[in-house]
């Protein structure tokens, strides 16, 4: 010890004059550490000798450095008598011209509007196509600035055009510039005065790009309209419905009132079903590994919108997308359009085994107008609260630069609303759809209604059906090949279709007759599974093994099959090639996906299987038709709501998805429990009263527990015939 003091003493010793004399030995070591951090602090805290630059000086590079100020410039030669200024643009020219002046003399709040603008990207060569400004800055003036001439500001985003610089990437580009100009101002007066400058800029008239490079669309001032009637019936709508379930749960809490319609919307009941799960298969017509698969294409879809958003949005590495959309990986989310082919599977899987089995109770009769009724009441009223939140509250909801461009959308429910609550969308507004992604329960609702005419013949004629549905899908299959060749389309781009309205997607992915395949394979598919009466096969090891790998490469062929033609060098892919794929994909994928089901559901799925029939997925499973209808309005309120650049990458676009379904999950949940289940159990409590007074029309007797009384903790359906498409088996 004393030895290990002496030499700490040297040391210190040793040191410069300069150097501070920290302690002795190991004992007051961390007191050393601690004074070290001390004088460290203390140096950075004083101040530097050196003279910095001044506030006048920085004021002068703000000005001279300013975008807005170079553009702004051109409202100089703009005249009173100029033919080619209308007299409402006299108040901006006005405006603009004392705006300039008072940032020549470095007026603080004169800059601070022009400091709000955007300018060319830093990073252009790396795919940074965008500076969207300071969109609050623009819209929030100083209080100097709103006692002058300017009383309000306006923000445009504008788009300029250019040609690639990698024209391998793409073919254009468009700089996204955000700009602030007083809110008198026009968009064609702005657009004008770039074009001017660019011109100027270039010092080449043919530079001057000829489209519209602002549009009103595209601008925003801070003023909110006032709701009218139609909001006003919205939020009245939502309050009722919260009222409504808050009386119920609290009648179902105090048992004071025993009306069974309002203990119907209880949120204690609703949420005791949601949460319920079944640990041992009741019987032989369910098939638990369905929850998984459903979980999986849900969480697949959801994430794959995700990804088209980021795709969407302004990114600072867009050259780098280009590459990202060049690998493996990619291929999972530019293939997702197979996902929404598994819900068609199971639709009509579920469909056939509940309807035949109804025929084999009720000896061939088969109640249509109530099969109708059920479905209708299980799927309208959250889809119905959907559109009407979508035209209604949704622009509302936030504000941004990009907030025009994405909730735009929302303008077309005016005049589609209707097509898409009669479930006509996909063909009555096609590329006008009030939801875009409500396509599929058209599609799946057209179905349903035709499903009539091939269950009941499937029942009654047994394997000659069958091959009649066979029959069908080979000459769907036809139709569709047809149609891709006539019409030349092309079924897939290596630059993505990222939602925009195409001749492809009115064709041959909304259509009813183009997206049924795997719908009737589904009805085949139940058919065997219905015939086979729950027993398992035994099959030999190898063949169980072989099945599997054939299972497996089916289904990722499907996926990666077209991942040749996302190369650089790659030749587009041919009508023909795209035929054969557009058709035989939905064929393979729906085949793939039937062995995958029967092995789990015959016990020859082993760790498959148990992963699929986690208990865990049943209340997502239930969940699974709101987190449909209400994941895209998530992303897009997201999305446009982004007020800079992003990094798009596969570990931020996890980062997205996780924060996306996370706020989906809440709003599932709260579609769930306070509309989708409780109209369905109101549904049955009038049915349910309804066939009591037929049974006793003339002597109402007391009710019986054991054929009227409903237990509403276990009922999460109205009958067995509606479940089926998004929710539980």
């Amino acid at each position: 010890m004393e030895q290990g003091q002496g030499q700490g003493q040297g040391q210190v010793q040793g040191q410069g004059q300069g150097r501070l004399a920290l302690g002795k030995g190991k004992g007051t070591q961390g007191q050393q550490q601690g004074l070290l951090t001390l004088g460290v602090l203390l140096l950075l805290l004083v101040p530097a000798q050196t003279k910095g630059y001044s506030q006048q000086e920085l004021l002068t590079w703000l000005q001279r450095s300013n975008f807005g100020y170079q553009v702004l410039q051109q409202a100089h030669n703009e005249t009173v008598l100029s033919p080619s200024i209308d007299k409402n643009d006299v108040l901006c020219v006005a405006q603009v011209r004392l705006l300039l002046q008072a940032a020549e003399t470095k007026s603080l709040p004169a800059l601070k509007l022009l400091d709000a603008w955007g300018k060319f990207p830093h990073g252009l060569l790396y795919g940074h196509f965008s500076d969207m400004g300071n969109y609050d800055a623009c819209l929030k003036l100083p209080e100097q600035m709103q006692q002058g001439s300017i009383t309000q500001s306006k923000y445009c985003l504008a788009h300029i055009q250019f040609e690639s610089l990698l024209p391998q990437a793409m073919e254009t580009l468009s700089v996204q510039i955000g700009t602030c100009i007083p809110a008198t101002c026009r968009a064609t007066l702005l657009n004008r005065w770039l074009g001017e400058y660019l011109k100027e800029l270039f010092e080449d008239a043919e530079a001057m790009p000829q489209t519209a490079m602002v549009v009103e669309e595209n601008c925003s001032l801070e003023q909110s309209e006032p709701l009218t009637g139609l909001d006003w019936f919205a939020i009245a709508l939502l309050v009722i419905i919260v009222l409504v379930v808050l009386l119920g749960t609290m009648c179902d809490y105090t048992q004071a009132v025993n009306n069974k319609l309002l203990l119907a919307f209880s949120l204690r009941q609703n949420l005791r079903s949601l949460m319920q799960t079944t640990s041992r298969v009741a019987g032989s017509h369910v098939i638990p590994c369905l929850h998984g698969i459903r979980c999986l294409t849900i969480i697949w879809i959801i994430y794959g919108h995700d990804n088209m958003f980021m795709l969407l949005s302004p990114n600072v590495n867009n050259y780098e997308v280009v590459a990202w959309a060049q690998t493996p990986y990619s291929m999972i989310l530019q293939s997702g359009t197979t996902s929404v082919d598994t819900f068609f599977l199971l639709s009509g899987t579920l469909l056939v085994m509940a309807t035949l089995r109804e025929l084999e109770r009720q000896s061939g009769k088969l109640n249509i107008p109530l099969m109708y009724l059920h479905r209708i009441v299980r799927l309208t009223p959250v889809l119905a609260v959907a559109v009407l939140f979508f035209m209604t509250l949704f622009p509302r909801l936030d504000n941004g630069p990009l907030w025009q461009q994405f909730t735009g959308s929302s303008q077309l429910c005016s005049d589609t609303w209707w097509a898409t609550i009669l479930y006509v969308q996909n063909y009555a507004a096609a590329g006008r759809m009030c939801l875009g992604h409500s396509w599929y329960l058209a599609v799946d609702m057209q179905l349903f209604l035709l499903s009539p005419l091939l269950l009941w013949p499937l029942w009654r004629w047994r394997r000659r059906a069958a091959g009649g549905i066979l029959l069908l899908i080979v000459l769907l299959f036809a139709c569709v090949f047809c149609i891709v060749m006539f019409n030349d389309l092309q079924v897939f781009n290596r630059n993505g279709n990222l939602g925009e309205d195409s001749p492809q997607m009115r064709m041959i992915y909304y259509t009813t007759h183009a997206r049924a395949t795997p719908w009737l394979i589904g009805l085949l598919f139940g058919y065997f599974l219905h015939n086979e009466k729950g027993r398992r096969r035994q099959l030999p090891w190898w063949l169980v093994l072989l099945l599997w790998l054939v299972s497996i490469t089916l289904m990722c062929l499907v996926i990666w099959i077209v991942y040749p033609f996302t190369q650089p060098n790659a030749e587009a892919i041919t009508p023909l090639a795209g035929a054969f794929y557009i058709c035989c994909s939905r064929i393979v994928w729906s085949v793939g996906l039937c062995w995958l089901i029967w092995a789990c559901h015959s016990g020859l799925g082993g760790v498959i299987n148990t992963l699929l029939s986690w208990s865990f997925w049943q209340p997502i499973s239930k969940l699974s038709y709101c987190l449909y209808i209400w994941h895209l309005l998530i992303e897009t309120i997201n999305t446009a709501r982004i007020r800079t650049s992003q990094h798009f990458s596969n570990y931020d676009a996890i980062l997205r998805f996780w924060s996306d379904f996370g706020i989906t999950i809440l709003v599932a949940m709260f579609m769930f429990l306070f509309v989708e289940t409780p109209f369905v159990r109101l549904e049955m409590q009038l049915l349910s009263s309804l066939r009591d007074r037929q049974k006793s029309p003339a002597a109402p007797q007391a009710p019986n527990a054991a054929t009227s009384t409903v237990n509403l903790s276990v009922i999460t359906a109205p009958s067995s015939v509606s479940q089926q498409n998004l929710v539980e088996a």
